[in-house]
């Protein structure tokens, strides 16, 4: 019997960022290799100014980098124009950040829809879905709720069911505790991980939040200087 081979879901093959700036060339990235299965979830883990950042900006097509491939379920991304790579993003990513980008004057339904608007699907379909989202992640009780009305926390769940009711393949997560506190942050990292049928990335500088994923990716000066299993971590130590 013939196995056909299922491609990463997101992938980067020798990668390398580097910026002009008024002092010289500044590279952020070094030939990095990276691939994340589907329903895989990592931590890319390293220090304020290792590049973490621009590598997540760079597996969401949200950057180009300045050498390398980069692959989103085995599609390669740098032919593609514009409007493609906005569809792809659209489709099969889905984006946490730090900070909410919550719209105050919308409620949770409406800023969870707001995030389906390029993806193709009907009024009614957005609505099902961000409802469907929204009690996912525990908030079935606050769908007319806006974000001045929700905590800090509520306020990230509200943007992790945004990031996941298109159903990518991918959620990218960047910092997504950074503006919690510690008990809030635990259970932000608790949802991320339980979401079994996606892949996950998460960036952070924090090794106890790298600690709760099942891979964790160490990347110090721009280059990947690590990449293990969570048993392999623990044994590696706490240095980053």
């Amino acid at each position: 019997m013939t196995h056909t081979a299922v491609a990463p879901a997101v992938e980067l093959r020798g990668v390398s960022k580097t910026y002009a700036t008024g002092s010289g060339d500044l590279t952020v990235l070094r030939d990095v290799d990276l691939a994340i299965a589907p329903g895989e979830h990592a931590a890319i883990v390293g220090p304020s100014g290792s590049g973490k950042s621009t590598m997540l900006s760079i597996l969401g097509t949200l950057d180009a980098p300045s050498a390398g491939e980069v692959l989103v379920g085995g599609r390669p991304t740098a032919a593609m124009s514009d409007g493609e790579r906005s569809d792809v993003r659209s489709r099969s990513l889905g984006f946490v950040f730090q900070q909410f980008h919550l719209l105050s004057h919308a409620d949770a339904v409406a800023n969870v829809e707001l995030g389906m608007l390029y993806t193709g699907l009907g009024r009614a379909e957005r609505r099902r879905r961000a409802v469907d989202a929204l009690t996912r992640v525990g908030l079935g009780e606050r769908l007319d709720h806006r974000p001045t009305q929700l905590s800090g926390g509520e306020q990230q769940r509200v943007a992790i069911a945004r990031a996941i009711a298109h159903e990518p393949a991918v959620v990218l997560a960047d910092e997504p505790t950074g503006a919690l506190d510690q008990a809030t942050g635990t259970a932000i990292i608790d949802l991320l991980d339980g979401l079994a049928d996606v892949a996950v990335v998460v960036i952070t500088h924090d090794l106890v939040i790298a600690d709760r994923f099942a891979r964790q990716v160490r990347i110090r000066d721009g280059r990947i200087e690590a990449d293990l299993t969570a048993g392999e971590a623990t044994a590696a130590g706490s240095e980053v």
